[in-house]
This record gives structure tokens, C-alpha cells and sequence, in this order.
């Protein structure tokens, strides 16, 4: 059983007026919304059925609305009743029930339109008591009390102080809250909702031209406190899979809405209020190039000794759980090389730079680790003292659109960070680290076994930064992202098809060619 966390609720409730949806679209639209409204008003349910059953068969509803009010019926107990805010809250539901027949056992009532004497007369004779009073609190008190054989729902998206009112009585169970006055096992109703019932591929890839994008996701933002709570739920049975991909979901739902940076904290791992550090919070901003508006990415992939300042700030404050997770794995770099390399001296093989000295870039690690590593800078960050540049930031791994915007220096039309479609100069010289399997030309210091000076990774500011000041965007080490198991980039063993900006590089356990690099936001300057 898991209380509903009001300040999440409130937090991230949006209430959103159904309007039109095109220039061509809006008449109808508003015509039906006209229709449905007169009908209600009139308590003519047979009227409002046939509304709704035009409305959907005229194309002009919103595939989002329809989805989002599919859920927060679907999973609510036999005749439940369901108690929405504001008639527009109400109307794609009466659609789904009306056109569809999704949930017809389930009264669907609007405190809004249920002042309205007429719109009483839907309830008069069945399912429902007709209760007193015309204000919502006294409608919605009324309606609690008198339905003690009902189950009863409020969505999400009803007025937060009615919300307040009822708090110990509410479970949320996805983006309804079941009213109970005995306990009630929220979470495992939440849990089949959410891995059962729900639909939710509109949420990680919408498959429908939404007309109105920017509404939805504001409505989509009443999964959060729900996703959130279930996320915490799979973290601490230590299903781990699962708790990944919802966290995937609940930021694609954040990033639609540009509420991004306020949900990523809520994954952030917890540190001890005692933590303490000798890192000056300075150094973190020092190497950061401006890559969008409130976005900075590090000069540079973290490197090895970057990293080894965070497990000796774990170690020192005797953090040996994170020190567990955030552990280095030792590569066998000779092992990776093909039988013929095997025998080449050190002298020869790490020429320009050995990848375990410290400039080299931090790789063979896992994802929770680089998220680890963050967490530390941002905790060392915001509470360090010190000058400063900023009063609060967020140290995150980037979503693929940032990390993409970063690679590509201002220039849209390019296919490697250096801004343009080859990966040597006019001299033959390769520009990136990668797999080259054709030796350099005319290079001032020729390559005649590494071809491109690397055979393994080389030290983090190698070769020539894009526009915005970044090295090694390509090449390297590819650079995980925020979505687990996908990282950019491409890295020292890909070849260079596989090192321009649009390639995504896949992993599912820690890699001798998988790294990151740090962006930062900005919360408040």
C-alpha cells in the first residue's frame, strides 16, 4: 500500500479545455462540443450518445484525449463511478463509452455540469442518488457519502483543493484516485494497470499526428505521480528492467512537456545529508561550452582520473554500497586485438596514449555508475558554497536530441561533428578516433599501424573540437545517452558509417568502448 505523493500531484496536474484542432477541423469541433453540451444540459442522454457517436466517426478527436481517458477508465472496479472536474474533462470519455462501447458500466459525472438541474435527470432514475447542494465541495462531499456499495474514482485532473480535502481517503491507481476509507492495496492495481491494461505506446512513440501536441503533453503530465511512485515501487523488489523502462517512459512524457529537468531529479539516487567533499564545485563548470539554451556539455568524455576523484569522495565518506556499483572493470586490451597485433610492443600499441592513464576517457562502466557520477557532481555542486557560477544546476547523461544538437556545432546539414561528410582532411589525416581500415595520406606524423593514431582509446582532447568547443564527438568512446543501452557517437573499434551523428550504438553490459560525457543544466542562475 503506497500513499499518493500530493506534492508530485500537485506539482504536475494540468488541467487542459478540449479546443479546436485545425483551421478546417475547429467548426466541427466546436459544433460537437456545442451539441454535447446542449444535450447534457437538456438530460438528454440518448442525444449525447448520438453526438459522440458522430463525433468519433467525423475523425476530428483527439487521438491523444481519447488514449489518456481510455486508461483512466479501464483499469477502475465493475460500475464504478467516476468523478471528473470540468465538463470539457468529461466529454472524451462519454465518447469512448458512447462510440466505442469502452467502460459503458462506468458513470462518468462531471461536478461542473452537475449543478445543472437537467443534467441531474441522467442519475434520477438509476445509477446514482441524486445528492443536494450546487457547489462542487458540497456536490462532491455529498456524492462520497451516499455511494457506499459503489466504487468510487476521482480523476487526477479535479481542482487540487477538493483533492487536498480527501487526501487520507485517496490511493492512486494511475490517473484516478480510488476513494477508500479502509486501507486499500493501491500499488498492486497500479502495477496492473500499468503493465496489463494501459495503453502506452502513444506515450513512448505517438503513432497519430497529434493536432495539438503541446495540450497533450501537458495532460500526459498526470502519469508522473503515478509512473513515480511504481518506478520506486520496481526499484525496491529490485526489478530493476522494469523500473529502467518506466523511467524511460516518465521522461519521454517529461521532454514533450519541456519538464524535463524537474522529473530527472526524482531519479537521482538519494545521497547521505553528511556527504562531504573536497572537490571545489567550480572545476565542474570550468570545461563546459554552451550547447543550448540552459544546456552545457563537457569540453571533453569523463575521463579517468574525473571519475577517480568521485570513488575517492564514495570511498572517503565510506560510501561502499555506491563504491560497489560505481567499480572500474579492468579491460585486457591486447585480448581485443586481432592474433597478428597481439605481439606488437607497448611502444607500438599505445604510441600516442595508453587508455588506462589518466587523460584517457572513463570507459567499461555501467549506466547506473554514469548516472552515479552525476548525482555527485550535482549534489557537489549545489551545495558547495564556494564562488560559483550558478546557484543550482543538474549534471545529467543528454537525451539523444541534445547530445545530437551538441554534436552538430550549429550545423544541421553535416554527418561528423567537424562539419562535413569525411573523416579525413585534405591531407589524408583522419579526424576521429575510429576503426580505420585504410592507412593515412600525407600526415605530418604518419600512422603506419594505428592509421589514425589510436588503436584503443586516446586522451580525451584529441583531435580537432567542433564549433561549439567539443572533442571527440565521434570516435573515441561512444557516449551513453539517457535512454539505457543506447549510446552515440561510435567509438575506436567502429568504422566510420557507424561514428556519424545520427548512429545510435547499442549495449547491455559495460564496454571498453562506452564512455560519457557530462551535460549540464541549468535550474537557476
Amino acid at each position: 500500500m503506497n500513499r499518493p505523493v500530493f506534492l508530485l500531484l500537485l506539482c504536475f496536474t494540468c488541467t487542459c479545455p478540449l479546443t479546436a484542432h485545425s483551421v478546417i477541423a475547429q467548426k466541427t469541433a466546436a459544433d460537437f462540443l456545442v451539441n454535447i453540451r446542449a444535450a447534457s444540459l437538456q438530460g438528454d442522454q440518448a442525444k449525447v450518445a448520438a453526438v459522440c457517436r458522430d463525433w468519433y466517426a467525423s475523425g476530428t478527436c483527439s487521438p491523444g484525449e481519447l488514449n489518456w481517458n481510455y486508461n483512466a477508465m479501464i483499469g477502475l472496479e465493475p460500475s464504478a463511478l467516476l468523478i471528473t472536474q470540468n465538463e470539457e474533462d468529461t466529454y472524451p470519455a462519454w465518447v469512448l463509452q458512447y462510440a466505442l462501447n469502452v467502460r459503458p458500466d462506468v458513470v462518468v459525472l462531471s461536478l461542473q455540469l452537475f449543478d445543472k438541474e437537467a443534467y441531474k435527470s441522467f442519475f434520477s432514475t438509476g445509477p446514482i442518488p441524486v445528492p443536494s447542494g450546487s457547489n462542487p465541495k458540497d456536490l462532491l462531499q455529498n456524492l462520497l457519502l451516499n455511494q457506499a456499495e459503489r466504487p468510487v474514482y476521482l480523476g487526477v485532473m479535479l481542482d487540487k483543493q477538493l483533492l487536498e480535502t480527501y487526501q487520507k481517503n485517496l490511493y492512486l491507481t494511475g490517473l484516478t484516485f480510488r476513494y477508500s476509507t479502509p486501507p486499500f492495496d493501491n500499488m498492486a492495481v497500479l502495477r496492473h494497470n500499468y503493465e496489463h491494461l494501459f495503453l502506452t505506446d502513444y506515450l513512448r512513440q505517438p503513432l497519430r499526428p497529434e493536432p495539438q501536441p503541446a495540450k497533450i503533453a501537458a495532460m500526459n503530465l498526470n502519469y508522473i505521480p503515478a509512473f513515480l511512485s511504481l518506478y520506486r515501487y520496481y526499484m525496491a523488489k529490485g526489478q530493476t528492467d522494469q523500473a529502467t523502462d518506466l523511467q524511460q517512459v516518465t521522461l519521454q512524457i517529461a521532454h514533450a512537456a519541456n519538464r524535463e529537468a524537474d522529473v530527472q531529479a526524482f531519479f537521482l539516487p538519494e545521497k547521505k545529508d553528511s556527504f562531504v567533499s573536497m572537490v571545489p564545485a567550480r572545476t565542474f563548470e570550468k570545461n563546459m561550452k554552451k550547447a543550448g539554451t540552459h544546456i552545457w556539455a563537457a569540453e571533453t568524455e569523463t575521463s579517468n582520473s574525473q571519475y577517480e576523484l568521485f570513488l575517492q569522495d564514495l570511498l572517503k565518506n565510506r560510501d561502499f554500497e555506491q563504491l560497489g556499483k560505481c567499480k572500474t572493470v579492468k579491460t585486457d586490451w591486447r585480448a581485443l586485438l586481432a592474433a597478428d597485433q597481439q605481439n606488437l610492443s607497448d611502444a607500438v600499441l599505445f604510441e600516442n596514449y595508453h587508455p588506462d592513464a589518466a587523460n584517457a576517457p572513463i570507459q567499461n562502466i555501467s549506466y547506473d555508475a554514469a548516472q552515479l557520477y552525476c548525482a555527485w557532481m550535482t549534489q557537489v555542486y549545489n551545495a558547495s558554497t564556494d564562488k560559483k557560477k550558478y546557484t543550482k544546476v543538474l549534471f545529467r547523461l543528454p537525451t539523444e536530441a541534445e547530445w545530437e544538437i551538441a554534436a552538430r556545432g550549429g550545423i544541421d546539414t553535416i554527418s561528423y561533428p567537424w562539419g562535413g561528410h569525411y573523416v579525413r582532411n585534405n591531407k589524408g589525416c583522419y579526424l576521429a578516433n575510429l576503426n580505420a581500415t585504410k592507412p593515412c595520406g600525407d600526415c605530418p606524423d604518419k600512422h603506419t599501424v594505428a592509421n589514425d593514431g589510436g588503436f584503443f582509446p586516446v586522451a580525451v582532447g584529441s583531435y580537432f573540437p567542433n564549433n561549439f568547443g567539443l572533442y571527440n564527438m565521434a570516435g573515441n568512446v561512444a557516449e551513453m545517452i539517457q535512454e539505457t543501452g543506447k549510446a552515440k557517437g561510435g567509438s575506436w573499434q567502429d568504422d566510420e558509417l557507424h561514428c556519424q551523428i545520427p548512429q545510435v550504438k547499442k549495449y547491455t553490459a559495460p564496454s571498453p568502448a562506452i564512455g560519457f560525457r557530462v551535460f549540464m543544466e541549468v535550474i537557476a542562475e
